[in-house]
């Protein structure tokens, strides 16, 4: 399991940046892919990312909402009932 792959990229301030982050971005996704497809169908990876580029849009299984009124909401569908108090 990967938890957010892009959390460290896009700091740095400059448009330059910017490009150089959404090509290590694909260039990480296309590794992914390569990776799994010399493994087998019996290989299983799991990356959790706020927004994954569109060459893996056909892979994604779920896609978790900040809204309550859209489930699936949050990660944890059984800690996010309304029964919860003040938004923290």
């Amino acid at each position: 399991m990967i938890d957010s792959p892009q959390k460290n990229l896009g700091h740095g301030g400059t448009l330059d940046a910017v490009i150089a982050d959404a090509v290590a971005i694909g260039d990480f996704y296309q590794h992914l892919s390569r990776w799994l497809a010399e493994r087998g169908s019996r290989t299983q990876l799991i990356v959790a990312d706020n927004s994954p580029p569109p060459l893996v849009k056909n892979n994604v299984v779920v896609r978790y909402s900040r809204n309550r009124d859209r489930p699936p909401y949050g990660l944890i569908e059984d800690e996010t009932s309304m029964d919860e108090g003040p938004d923290v």
